[in-house]
């Protein structure tokens, strides 16, 4: 039988995977730009319905990524291969893919303090951005269609599914992706069918037993993966910081006093936070024993903050356009309309800093607390996460962040490497204090581009 923390874990990835399609199917109902209709015309005529649309379908995407990975979970040898695919697409691809529907936020806020024609220039600016084609809707649009047509079939040829799964989410998928913004109801029989497939699934699942599976096959991909990431999330930080627009020890006022490192810095600071996503999946995953409630808490915190925490870099290149498009006055006030959507401070901003950088320090706490590793750990992660707010005033002071959190993450990923494993609950075993230490036992992107997510980002990547 699963442990209590694997079950709450694989609960929690089902609610998620219900509570996404229901998401996606109010999202498009409230879409104001179906049909054959000007995007910006119509997202203008009716803002609030276009942020709620933006909104509901960021949280969409978000709670799709812990639902495909909890169906993927349980993979060891038979259906590895789609699942070797389909867990990056998802914890990497789908992640990258939700940010970029907050761009109609920006859309939305050049829309409001200027016109149509500022918009549209504003759009040819975006698609000269080399770092957002190549970095963010490539693999998004990759990982996105990847994720949610791979998945339901590795579930399905590993068995944990039976094969009526994928003969309705896929062409559940594939409706939205064709029809996603024409007139209902065609553009809601894609979301309610993969509502209808979801639901369905989740019902069978829920109490289905279930016995612990081992550490080879498919899991050993992951932790593998896993290692890498708590490795490669603060590297990709300390790039992100040696390359903020400005010098040594300041920030440029702007984004547009020095283009190329703007784009760039935004880029690796996307992919740290993506990186660390699939790391604490990886190490909460692990922490089934004692303390295995913090663990379970901290990780469902961090991911949820990571997956919103990443997209908003997305802003960099849109805050960019904008300074080189429009002038000084009018740019700023798109940056100041921008901070009156409550939808997007409250219900993207504030979950996803909060949640990614408290999480980012829970995590290794949760850790310790379990004996995976030892208590410097999580007070090397809390350290660096309170120099990333301190410090980042200019390249060299903001390399300090990322090297307490390298050291800190690092030992956590000696542990996994080793193999380090925590008590079991409730059998009173002293936690392996040295575990961490001597390696204890075990195509050109618009503003828009990630709008409806179906026919017309497809278009757009071509």
């Amino acid at each position: 039988m699963l442990s209590p923390a694997r079950l709450a874990r694989r609960r929690a990835g089902l609610a998620c995977l219900v509570a996404a399609p229901i998401l996606l199917t109010a999202a498009t109902a409230v879409d104001p730009a179906l049909g054959d209709v000007d995007f910006a015309e119509a997202i203008a005529a009716d803002p609030s319905a276009a942020r709620l649309h933006t909104l509901l379908l960021h949280w969409c995407w978000v709670l799709f990524v812990p639902g495909l990975l909890a169906l993927l979970a349980p993979i060891r040898r038979r259906g590895r291969v789609l699942a070797t695919i389909a867990w990056p697409a998802a914890a990497l691809g789908l992640a990258t893919f939700a940010g970029l529907t907050l761009s109609d936020y920006f859309g939305l806020a050049v829309l409001d303090v200027a016109d149509v024609a500022a918009f549209e220039r504003v759009e040819e600016q975006v698609a000269q951005y080399g770092w957002l084609a190549a970095g963010w809707q490539v693999p998004g649009l990759l990982g996105w269609a990847a994720a949610l047509l791979l998945t339901p079939l590795a579930a399905a040829r590993a068995g944990q599914v039976g094969w009526w799964y994928p003969a309705t989410a896929v062409p559940g998928f594939a409706l939205y992706l064709l029809f996603a913004i024409e007139e209902p109801p065609l553009s809601l029989a894609g979301p309610v069918l993969l509502t209808a497939a979801n639901a369905v699934l989740a019902a069978r699942l829920w109490s289905r037993p279930q016995a612990e599976a081992g550490e080879e096959g498919f899991a050993a991909f992951r932790r593998t993966v896993g290692v890498v990431c708590l490795i490669g999330a603060p590297l990709a930080l300390a790039a992100g910081m040696a390359t903020l627009p400005g010098g040594a020890f300041h920030i440029a006022g702007g984004f547009a006093a020095d283009p190329g490192a703007a784009q760039a810095s935004a880029f690796f600071l996307h992919l740290a936070w993506l990186l660390f996503i699939p790391a604490v999946v990886e190490v909460t995953g692990r922490l089934t024993g004692r303390g295995w409630r913090l663990g379970q808490a901290a990780g469902a915190l961090a991911l949820i903050g990571l997956l919103h925490f990443n997209g908003l870099m997305i802003g960099d290149y849109a805050g960019l356009a904008t300074e080189q498009v429009l002038d000084p006055v009018r740019a700023e006030a798109v940056t100041a309309r921008l901070g009156e959507y409550a939808s997007l401070s409250l219900g993207v901003a504030l979950p996803g800093m909060a949640g990614a950088l408290l999480g980012l320090i829970l995590v290794p706490v949760a850790a310790a607390r379990a004996g995976l590793v030892r208590w410097p750990v999580p007070v090397l992660a809390g350290v660096g996460v309170a120099a990333f707010l301190a410090l980042t005033v200019g390249r060299v002071p903001g390399l300090v962040a990322p090297l307490l959190l390298l050291a800190a993450y690092g030992l956590l990923a000696r542990a996994l490497a080793t193999g380090a494993r925590t008590p079991a609950a409730g059998s009173g075993a002293e936690p392996a204090l040295d575990s961490g230490r001597s390696g204890g036992a075990e195509p050109a992107p618009t503003l828009d581009s990630g709008r409806s997510g179906g026919a017309e980002a497809v278009q757009q990547a071509g």
